[in-house]
């Protein structure tokens, strides 16, 4: 029997025996310690957390207050601050950063509960308790070890070990957050509880398979840049962990798609700094620290590129530090995953690819000029439904940047207890749920088309059936008919990426209309804009820069603007700053519509034959992976 086979059998049976032992060693703070002295990087980034942690001893302990059904936020408060006080008090020597970790942990071990009703409270707020009980395991007064050990096992692993839970099941962030959260609880009392222990750590080995599926087969996160930094973040968390303490994994990392999910997520980020926010998610989320674990498990120091730039902002930031924040909460982790070598092993590094398809659930093809030029042109797009957890109306939608302007946008998530409040079905999402009464949610704000303005098809998937990377003028094509089941026999949608000449097409070709259909193409941005007097062009201005949009239609199609307001009523939030580029065309007797837009970065203008339309079936695309 191979040692795999013997921990998978006992999981406890290669249980480091001291504290700590949750990503940390005895020796770990020696080596940050070391490797800052030679590193300004990773100096100046503690430096900052220090200030950070030191921010908390002047505010009010953490306490149980609930927004709507979750204490996620209190949950998340108490986890950043542990974290932050630990590692800062083992870097630092300072007993007093130690003493406010432990009466933040006996605040949170003296509530009613975690909320177990929502989850992931508990999970988050085990994982604040772990941390703090074994990275302070030798400083904690043994009576304090005592309650906050008690606590994580009636509000944390019996509560988790109990019955069989939704989250087990399912294929998504509550998957990865809730038995990481519980897994590094198993993991600090194992001598102390071992059964429990035991059986929490099962759970893990066996039930963490479906949170892991999702990244098949190419690591496209189905949630979203937002949400990978949730539940991708926890997933490491729960690897590491375990491979710490028991010195495996239990080849869980092995995942299919799971190990490319790092440039997966770097290649959905636009030059402009700012992701691909489809979904539930927005633009610029926090910094990442998985992909510090990434970079140093896969040996691949350019996928730090961003987040070294982010890191070097926070590090400089004269802002006053924010107690009360609850993002970038796992951030302290980044020093334990530190890359050896610093921003010299970063900037030594190889590009990514500029052209990129991603298959999976939320299949996304991705296009650049250059990754070295915050003025390179950028198109990203994407397949996929509603369906999908934290989905939108958005298959066929895309973004375009040039010239350091997000040029088309996408609004992202609204916050979830605005709507909750208001007795919004938020998380139903069936054709006739509630979910997609959201304007944010739904077909008509993403940059895609919606036919007679019908709501798409909550169950239809769309897939990129075509990509092409090679010569000047690369590109991919959806197939939305799924997405317009009933509404359409066929309805397809290509994109061409011409960095040479400066421009993207955008054709559409939607085959088994009704003679009078109507059939809306919009493009969502900040720009202000201005439609020529025939309607076949429209001007978009924004910081200095410009960019055309000409429409290629049936005769009487023109161009619109009108401002992304959503309908009146008491729960959806406003979009100031936000207009719609609309084109409504009518569909003929015989039932086809065919419609382009070229959208031109600069003053430019494309060759004519470069507008010329041409039928999706003769691009030079191969079939997609």
């Amino acid at each position: 029997m191979n040692a795999q086979t013997r921990n998978a059998a006992a999981p406890l049976a290669t249980l480091k025996p001291e504290h700590p032992r949750l990503i940390a060693s005895k020796t770990t703070w020696d080596e940050i310690k070391a490797r800052r002295h030679a590193d300004a990087a990773l100096d100046a980034f503690l430096r900052r957390g220090e200030v950070e942690a030191r921010a908390v001893l002047t505010v009010p302990l953490v306490t149980y207050q609930k927004t709507g059904r979750r204490l996620l936020s209190v949950s998340r408060r108490a986890l950043r601050r542990v974290l932050l006080l630990a590692l800062h008090h083992r870097l630092t020597g300072d007993p007093a950063l130690a003493r406010r970790a432990e009466e933040e942990m006996l605040a949170a071990a003296a509530f009613p509960d975690w909320n177990p009703s929502h989850f992931l409270d508990v999970g988050e707020m085990t994982a604040a308790l772990a941390f703090g009980y074994d990275w302070l395991y030798d400083v904690l007064p043994e009576k304090s070890r005592e309650v906050i050990a008690m606590a994580l096992v009636e509000k944390g692993l019996r509560p988790g070990a109990e019955t069989e839970h939704h989250w087990e099941r399912v294929q998504n962030n509550w998957n990865s957050v809730c038995l990481a959260g519980l897994s590094l609880g198993a993991l600090a009392l194992a001598e102390r509880e071992p059964t429990l222990a035991a059986q929490i750590l099962e759970k893990a080995r066996t039930k963490n398979a479906n949170g892991l599926k999702p990244y098949a087969p190419d690591g496209v996160y189905p949630e979203g840049a937002m949400y990978w930094g949730y539940g991708t973040t926890f997933q490491v968390v729960l690897l590491a962990a375990l491979e710490s303490a028991l010195g495996t994994d239990w080849g869980l990392r092995e995942s299919p798609g799971f190990l490319a999910t790092a440039e997966a997520l770097y290649q959905q980020l636009g030059p402009t700094g700012t992701y691909f926010n489809f979904s539930d998610n927005i633009e610029r989320p926090d910094l990442e620290p998985a992909m510090w674990w990434f970079a140093r498990t896969l040996k691949r120091p350019e996928l730090l590129r961003y987040e070294m730039g982010r890191l070097r902002e926070y590090a400089a930031s004269k802002k006053p530090p924010r107690p009360e924040r609850e993002g970038e909460r796992l951030l302290p982790l980044a020093a334990l995953w530190w890359m050896p070598g610093g921003d010299r092993a970063v900037d030594a590094g190889p590009r990514l690819p500029r052209y990129w398809y991603g298959r999976g659930p939320n299949p996304l093809a991705v296009f650049r000029s250059a990754w070295d030029d915050p003025k390179a042109l950028f198109l990203a797009l994407k397949g996929g439904g509603a369906s999908i957890n934290h989905g939108h109306m958005d298959a066929g939608s895309f973004v375009f940047e040039a010239d350091g302007v997000r040029w088309a946008c996408d609004l992202g998530m609204q916050e979830y207890h605005s709507l909750e409040s208001k007795g919004v079905a938020l998380w139903n999402s069936a054709q006739d749920g509630g979910r997609w009464a959201v304007y944010r949610l739904g077909p008509f704000c993403h940059n895609t088309i919606v036919i007679n303005d019908q709501l798409h098809r909550a169950a239809g998937l769309a897939h990129i059936t075509h990509f092409g990377d090679r010569g000047d003028a690369p590109g991919a094509v959806v197939d939305l008919s799924p997405v317009f089941q009933g509404q359409a026999a066929r309805v397809t949608r290509g994109f061409v990426f011409r960095p040479g000449s400066r421009h993207a097409l955008i054709r559409d070709e939607v085959e088994g209309l009704r003679s009078g259909d109507v059939l809306r193409w919009a493009m969502l941005t900040r720009a202000e804009v201005a439609v020529s007097s025939d309607g076949t062009e429209a001007t978009l201005t924004q910081d200095g820069q410009t960019l055309r949009a000409r429409l290629n239609a049936p005769d009487g199609t023109r161009f619109e603007v009108t401002p992304a307001d959503p309908p009146r009523d008491d729960f959806n939030a406003p979009n100031p700053g936000f207009r719609l580029l609309i084109a409504r065309a009518i569909a003929p007797p015989s039932g086809r519509l065919d419609l382009s837009v070229l959208l031109q970065a600069g003053t430019g203008r494309p060759a004519q034959d470069e507008l010329a339309p041409v039928e999706l079936r003769r691009w030079p695309y191969s079939a997609a992976r």
